[in-house]
């Protein structure tokens, strides 16, 4: 089966427009998503990225603009100035990688983090939100609040993050295939043809 490695932060606005679309090209292509919360000041760091809200104002401007165009083209609804943006996004990424440590599939999970940020206006660092949006998404919203504040889960998301690093990640959300790298929800048209070709080319 192949394999798409998904690098975000549970505030990343271009996460948030690219949620649904990686998860119907994976179904359609029979691949699986490998969901990687990532502590994306140090990603920002080590790649020598400039964190979006620190950006110039023409860029902000456009910023919210495209994530406008984006967000008409996904059908999903957009806040361009969302109340709890930016914010502390380590409770989040912690409960997160707690789903996966359990073993669960966190899609659901992490797209209502996304969704909380740039839809609900919630405070994604507000250990109460995450209960709602563990409990919203049908998980064990209790076991998965105790094992998010466990040390080992903690490590857990440093462990993504170095991983990220390690692979020249620099933003969110980045899609790693194999070696391949694609930054950002506008690239995730060739994370379909590289996909399809790996199709083409097993039969």
């Amino acid at each position: 089966m192949p394999k798409i490695t998904c690098y975000f932060s549970p505030q990343s606005g271009y996460a948030y427009l690219g949620h649904a679309r990686v998860r119907a090209i994976a179904r359609a292509h029979g691949a699986a998503i490998q969901w990687r919360p990532v502590d994306i000041m140090k990603v920002f760091a080590a790649g020598g990225s400039t964190a979006p809200a620190k950006q110039s104002p023409q860029r902000n401007a456009y910023r919210k603009q495209d994530i406008v165009r984006w967000a008409k083209a996904a059908g999903v609804p957009i806040n361009t100035e969302p109340k709890f943006w930016p914010t502390d996004t380590l409770p989040a990424c912690r409960l997160i990688a707690a789903a996966i440590a359990a073993g669960e599939d966190p899609a659901d999970l992490i797209g209502a983090c996304l969704a909380a940020v740039w839809a609900r206006d919630l405070q994604i660092a507000d250990p109460e939100v995450l209960y709602q949006l563990a409990a919203e998404a049908g998980l064990d919203a209790l076991a998965l609040a105790e094992r998010a504040a466990a040390p080992e889960t903690a490590a857990l998301v440093e462990a993504y993050t170095a991983e990220a690093v390690e692979k020249g990640v620099f933003g969110s959300p980045t899609y790693v295939i194999g070696a391949d790298v694609y930054f950002g929800q506008d690239r995730l048209h060739f994370v379909e043809a590289q996909l399809a070709a790996m199709k083409e080319a097993a039969q």
